[in-house]
């Protein structure tokens, strides 16, 4: 295909438009893709230090006007953050739904709205949540995703309100953290996921790095970014001998007129042990 790619990538929080897929999308945006990312909910009351940290402890001697402007103001301090991250790795087009992440639920106005923002764009692929977080128990991340599939189906057919014809995605790929693929309680033991596409970031890992760390309302900062990137990327670079990964679930299996092979697993299978030793444990510094 001639066309450069168009994708989008669906988070439920403003921070996930990034931090399990923005190695693959600086990839992209280097191959001249375009990449648009959009976040369904604020990410308040979840993930920022002064609305989920202090106010779960009371709102004091506040009035509902002042609460509602503290809100309204670290909203735009966590838009500018992610702003921030993503032009890190070349992503210019982020938009945010900025609906309130009280409780993430699957509503047909999400739906709508994620619709539109499909019609508009026109993505070769949706990159969004594993749908089966938590064993497909209410998780803002599945149902992000859910949202998002039913989304892209209603994009599809006639909207008499949108002015933009319908459009059909082509392909999904269901981004994932090690939550998703193992288990660590009985609701994410109950629908792991397997992982059948992966994308060496090694080279971008330190980007990975300072977008994390440009996320100080949610305290990514220093040390915590390193772990992170360590424990779930490496971990993903581990599973197919190469530094740092990040792992997908892609929807629709590919169809072609051969088997195919790629270069890495050709140069992989008789290497020098000593070549693979070396790259297998390339640690941040």
């Amino acid at each position: 295909m001639d066309e450069k790619l168009r994708i989008l990538v669906v988070g439920g929080h403003p921070a996930d438009v990034f931090d399990h897929c923005g190695g693959t999308m600086a990839h992209h945006i280097k191959d001249g893709d375009k990449v648009t990312c959009l976040a369904l909910t604020q990410g308040l009351r979840i993930h920022d230090a002064v609305v989920s940290e202090v106010f779960r402890f009371g709102t004091g001697d506040r009035t509902p006007e002042e609460i509602e402007r503290i809100c309204r103001e670290r909203e735009e301090v966590k838009q500018n953050e992610v702003r921030k991250a993503c032009a890190l790795f070349g992503i210019t087009d982020v938009r945010f739904l900025s609906y309130d992440d009280k409780m993430l639920q699957v509503t047909m106005e999400m739906i709508d709205a994620v619709a539109k923002v499909i019609r508009d764009v026109r993505p070769h692929i949706i990159c969004t949540h594993y749908p089966q977080t938590y064993g497909n128990v209410t998780n803002h991340h599945g149902n992000a995703a859910k949202i998002t599939l039913d989304a892209a189906s209603l994009a599809g057919t006639v909207d008499f309100d949108d002015p933009n014809p319908s459009w059909r995605t082509p392909q999904f790929a269901f981004m994932l953290d090690t939550s998703d693929s193992m288990a660590f309680n009985a609701l994410s033991g109950a629908c792991p996921a397997v992982a059948n596409y992966y994308v060496d970031v090694t080279d971008v890992v330190d980007l990975k790095v300072k977008a994390l760390e440009a996320m100080e309302s949610q305290q990514y900062g220093g040390d915590y970014a390193r772990k992170v990137i360590e424990t779930e990327n490496g971990v993903y670079g581990l599973n197919t001998r190469h530094s740092y990964c990040e792992a997908f679930v892609m929807n629709t299996p590919e169809v072609g007129t051969k088997l195919h092979v790629s270069d890495w697993l050709i140069l992989r299978a008789n290497e020098p042990e000593i070549d693979s030793r070396l790259r297998d444990y390339r640690l941040l510094t």
